[in-house]
């Protein structure tokens, strides 16, 4: 609940919309933080020693590391099927207890089988708040700049990979168990300061309106545009919002049938099979497994442990480094060409390391290190079954991510150097896939993708008319401090719309 007076501590405009995304990023910091922080300790003799556990059994390493997406996934289906009815903020919350939980399990491990039931209740946080954050995020940004908010999320996921294993490096000096359960506690300062963050900003005025909050909903629309509630822009994306809800609920309720198998004609089923697809190629070309394992990675190539731990934080490095563009192209030239550009380099990126790897050297080795790929793909999601569309694609990550990681080790301990070939075959399929199946949705409003697969109506149009009116007037200049100071005190001194609390 906000304070009456003055909600979300008087943030407005681009300052609330930072603050949500500040907060949001929090947990995306974790996310990054807890794939890192594993990958540059997995192979650690403190840590094998504590849980009785020997370098060359591939398999149980490569269970401990991959069971961590499982409950990710777990964590996704609650989102999927609870995210829709106690709305974005409250599943944020739930995530960040839980991941507390499970980090103290896995900081206080003596046990393989605790090291896995802590991996396991930190990913069902994990998956809880990576299927809600990016679409928390997404409704409460405006259409010109939501892919590049989004975009940010993943830019500090990457970051909290660079904290994890320079971390990891920085204690490689030091002795005993604090070595690796240090690190891993260290993510309870982050979830923390997400959980006290989160009563002072706004739940998604889409959400709110959706379930009939009307009021909350106004004073959370007026104060992410720093507008009074008459302003023409407010009225307008008020009436855009409504309009699409009450386009949506000509089809009846929710329905988890429809979620399989839709014949409304939204292509409700269709588009969240593409947010599922998305999140599936993104994965099968085996980036995660430089994400978790870099540093074994390199230690089985011959290099000394200090090293494999200067490489695996350098790779580090050029993730965030490529997430970095991504934020600068993704509302510039759309997010298409923003996949394909990002596809076609990496597809490069592996014809060239696997040579490298093949032929072993280290002159070459470190080649293909700097060759590392990444990748960068915008989540596409439907409107009314936001919530499940959201969770499903990242259920499509943490799945695939699940699978390369439990049988990247393995593939490459019996195949080795062969392995790259199924990444490079999976590389190559995102460009069609691509290419083919998804439409544009830059500078769209949320609910004007609504218009980019159902036919043509009244109600399309419609829609079209009041996105290019939205997107007309945010463009134009307001009467900036006057108006938001009018918006924040008719908010706060006992107007119509300062009765709801939010």
């Amino acid at each position: 609940m906000a304070p009456s007076g003055r909600p979300f501590l008087g943030l407005q405009g681009n300052a609330l919309t930072w603050a949500i995304t500040l907060c949001s990023a929090s947990a995306f910091l974790l996310f990054g933080y807890d794939q890192g922080i594993m990958g540059s300790i997995i192979s650690t003799p403190y840590f094998l020693e504590a849980i009785n556990l020997k370098a060359t059994d591939t398999d149980t390493i490569s269970t401990i590391v991959s069971i961590y997406d499982i409950g990710c996934m777990v964590g996704c289906l609650m989102a999927a099927v609870w995210g829709g009815i106690f709305g974005r903020k409250l599943m944020i919350h739930c995530g960040m207890v839980i991941m507390v939980i499970g980090t103290i399990l896995q900081a206080s491990s003596f046990s393989v089988g605790q090291m896995i039931a802590g991996r396991v209740i930190t990913g069902i946080g994990n998956g809880l708040n990576t299927a809600t954050v990016p679409t928390w995020v997404a409704e409460t940004s405006k259409a010109k700049s939501r892919g590049r908010l989004v975009a940010t999320q993943l830019s500090i996921a990457a970051f909290g990979i660079v904290i994890a294993y320079w971390m990891n490096y920085g204690f490689f000096h030091a002795h005993g168990q604090i070595v690796w359960r240090f690190p891993i506690a260290f993510q309870t300062i982050f979830a923390i300061v997400t959980v006290m963050a989160l009563f002072f900003l706004p739940e998604s005025p889409r959400w709110l309106y959706s379930k009939g909050r009307t009021e909350e909903a106004d004073v959370v629309l007026a104060a992410l545009k720093a507008l009074s509630l008459s302003d023409e822009v407010i009225q307008i994306e008020r009436s855009e919002i409504l309009e699409a809800i009450a386009f949506e609920d000509q089809s009846g309720e929710f329905s988890w049938a429809t979620v399989f198998w839709d014949k409304s004609g939204q292509k409700i089923s269709y588009r969240i099979l593409l947010g599922f697809i998305i999140q599936m190629i993104q994965q099968l070309p085996g980036v995660n497994i430089v994400i978790y394992y870099s540093s074994t990675v390199f230690l089985n190539l011959g290099l000394p442990a200090k090293t494999a731990l200067v490489l695996g934080g350098i790779a580090s490095i050029c993730f965030w480094l490529g997430s970095l563009i991504g934020i600068a192209l993704i509302e510039r030239i759309g997010r298409k060409k923003l996949l394909i550009s990002g596809t076609i380099p990496m597809l490069i990126g592996y014809l060239v390391y696997l040579p490298m790897v093949k032929n072993g050297g280290q002159n070459q080795l470190w080649v293909a290190f700097a060759m590392t790929p990444w990748v960068l793909g915008p989540e596409i999601v439907p409107v009314r079954y936001r919530h499940v569309g959201g969770a499903m694609s990242v259920f499509a990550n943490w799945t695939f991510t699940f699978i390369i990681v439990k049988a990247g080790p393995i593939g490459l301990q019996n195949i080795g150097w062969k392995l790259y070939i199924v990444f490079i075959l999976f590389t190559a399929w995102q460009l069609p896939i691509v290419w083919f199946l998804y439409p544009e949705t830059k500078g769209c409003t949320l609910e004007e993708i609504d218009t980019l697969f159902v036919k043509e109506s009244a109600a399309t149009n419609e829609l079209r008319d009041k996105a290019e009116q939205v997107r007309h007037l945010e463009e134009k200049p307001h009467h900036g401090s006057a108006i938001a100071s009018a918006s924040v005190d008719d908010m706060g001194n006992g107007s119509e719309i300062s009765k709801a609390t939010v």
